[in-house]
């Protein structure tokens, strides 16, 4: 197995950094304090990091054909004008349910946003993975959820992975661009306990899946045929929570970490716990897309 070193970028100290998010038209990287309620646009070029706030907690930025941002928060689907700071609510799939908020999701091929939700209680199975439509109409495709996370398309763009923290595996599904549809589950990777818990996920040019290790001390590649890991970014920081390949050509991984998980846990002791690292792993990632609402 391979392993990796990793080198901090950006020394954030986020309480929650999550939603990493390479924007290539920008050249720059997008991620969030979910707990802070903050989105952040960060330049490796030049250090500079730029944030601004949202009304309330949000887990996932994204970019969408309007040259704007898609969110996925605490009350609902919103979108946000980086620059002027404005923020709206799109649709709220979940607004019956004030316990969940959404997490992790990313747009489709076709610019459909896949997006799941994670209950505040950590309840087991109160949360969903859902479809938003660019008419902002939306699908349940998976209920009784415990933790909705990593999620990517495979190189061919015919297999959805989908990850769900709470039980520790990453799921391969048959996708049909077309319809949105996703059929046939089934087991790509089972996370031993011993590793940490699946988050955030990046799919990479050769296919294989980078999963970030809550708990686990780093990145870990996965070969989704076999469910073997491959290799290893190891971090300083335990709690580390969505990769996203970046720069020009895609070849670095860059990935988010947290100081703690829930709102009632304690401060992490660790001193690099919530900085942005980068890692160079020998391979490059895929173009990511953009919501079409």
């Amino acid at each position: 197995m391979q392993k990796f070193g990793c080198d901090c970028v950006l020394p954030a100290r986020a309480t929650l950094g999550e939603g990493a998010c390479w924007f290539a038209a920008e050249q720059r990287l997008y991620w969030v304090d979910i707990l802070q309620c903050e989105v952040h646009r960060f330049d490796p070029a030049t250090g500079r990091d730029e944030v601004r706030k949202t009304p309330c907690h949000v887990s996932l930025v994204q970019p969408t054909t309007r040259g704007d941002l898609v969110l996925g928060t605490r009350d609902g689907i919103a979108r946000m004008d980086f620059d002027s700071g404005g923020f709206t609510i799109l649709c709220h799939p979940e607004e019956e349910i004030p316990g969940n908020r959404f997490n992790d999701g990313k747009p489709d091929p076709c610019g459909r946003l896949f997006a799941g939700t994670i209950a505040y209680d950590g309840s087991d199975k109160n949360a969903a993975l859902w479809r938003i439509e660019p008419d902002l109409s939306f699908t349940k495709l998976i209920d009784q959820v415990g933790n909705s996370n990593g999620l990517g398309w495979s190189p061919d763009e015919k297999t959805f992975y989908w990850t769900d923290t709470k039980i520790g595996c990453v799921f391969a599904f048959d996708y049909d661009a077309g319809s949105g549809d996703i059929s046939n589950r089934r087991t790509a990777v089972e996370v031993d306990k011993s590793l940490g818990r699946p988050d955030g996920l990046a799919v990479d040019a050769e296919g294989f899946l980078w999963t970030a290790l809550w708990a686990g001390h780093g990145v870990a590649r996965w070969n989704p045929a076999t469910g073997e890991m491959v290799a290893k970014v190891e971090c300083p920081a335990a709690n580390c929570t969505c990769p996203a390949f970046g720069r020009k050509d895609l070849d670095i991984l860059y990935f988010t970490t947290a100081q703690k998980g829930r709102e009632e846990a304690e401060s992490s002791p660790e001193p690099e716990a919530g900085n942005i690292f980068a890692a160079r792993v020998g391979v490059k990632g895929l173009a990511g897309f953009a919501f079409a609402g």
